[in-house]
């Protein structure tokens, strides 16, 4: 059994303790949060010991990994986690990129683990439709639209939408303009995001703040055209070969949350996030940067940092010379 504390308690955290329970052999032990009402709840419902001062719970906790939740200061919870050499789960409705662009240092500083928990990635079809995109060369897309409709709010809504972009165009991103609509207490109602992939491709990305939720994800490609539909839990893929017979096919979605904490108890899982993180953040940062100044911005990936780590050995070997330094006046 490994030893899970979590940073952030809410409905959704609760869920996924509950999940990760019975499909991993992960088992909270502590929970932290600075707001009293939040630990009173927690408290109640798994009598286990809880901590207003995040911080203090990870220097004082024995544990094996951090659930990174809807916590204040995460960059400073991912920075400690990464110092106890823990495994870190970061919840997507709440990986802006900030928090994103710390947990790729914290891959890089040398962290056991990490994996973005997505539930909503497990809506039936999805995974159809990115195998579609990225294992087809014929079916990597010229065009894709996403249109997402989420009830917690815009920027969960764009977290979506843009780890959907990573899994469904292969080609990198390189430019980003944002519209918004804005209500009447200047609050983003709605957005428009336009990303370029080089010249080869482009992607829509429409994202509202709404009480239904509904997702359509279309992909155009040489090879023909794709559309999912979710709604209420029910999905609707649509393949239309260039060459071919159109095909529809009607899916009900399983359990989002046991899907995923299955997708988590798979070591391959982390290898799979920790590619993506990086490049989700580099596209949340021009979308931020978008939004924040209403031009076209570009997309710039970041640079892996540097590591110096020192191995015990039995032996001391000098490198061969390589090259020479001549200057000349």
């Amino acid at each position: 059994m490994k030893r899970l504390v979590v940073c952030g308690w809410d409905e959704r955290s609760a869920a996924l303790v509950r999940a990760l329970a019975l499909r991993t052999d992960l088992r909270a032990v502590a929970i932290g949060d600075d707001r009293p009402a939040a630990l009173v709840r927690a408290r109640a419902a798994t009598g286990l010991p809880c901590y207003q001062h995040l911080r203090e719970m990870l220097r004082a906790v024995d544990y094996d990994a951090v659930l990174i939740g809807d916590a204040t200061d995460r960059e400073a919870l991912l920075e400690l986690a990464t110092e106890r050499g823990a495994s870190i789960l970061l919840r997507g409705d709440v990986a802006d990129a900030r928090t994103l662009r710390s947990a790729t240092d914290a891959v890089s500083a040398g962290t056991n683990a990490l994996n973005v928990v997505r539930p909503e990635l497990n809506h039936a079809g999805v995974d159809l439709l990115t195998s579609l995109a990225g294992g087809d060369a014929d079916w990597a897309p010229n065009l894709v639209q996403i249109e997402v409709n989420d009830a917690d709010g815009i920027d969960t809504a764009v977290h979506t939408a843009v780890a959907l972009v990573a899994r469904l165009q292969p080609e990198s991103a390189t430019q980003v303009v944002v519209a918004t609509l804005r209500g009447p207490t200047d609050t983003v109602m709605s957005a428009n995001i336009q990303i370029r992939h080089t010249e080869r491709a482009l992607t829509v990305v429409t994202v509202q703040d709404r009480l239904e939720e509904w997702w359509r994800i279309s992909v155009q490609a040489p090879a023909g055209t794709a559309e999912l539909v979710n709604r209420d839990g029910a999905s609707t893929l649509t393949l239309e070969p260039t060459n071919g017979t159109a095909e529809q096919s009607d899916l009900v979605d399983d359990d989002l949350l046991d899907v995923e904490a299955i997708r988590l108890a798979d070591p391959s899982s982390q290898r799979t996030d920790e590619r993506f993180a990086p490049y989700e953040a580099a596209l949340l940062t021009a979308v931020d940067g978008s939004i924040n100044t209403g031009f076209v911005t570009p997309v710039r990936e970041f640079s892996t940092r540097g590591n110096l780590r020192v191995l015990e050995g039995g032996q001391l070997t000098t490198a061969p010379r390589e090259g020479h330094l001549r200057i000349l006046g």
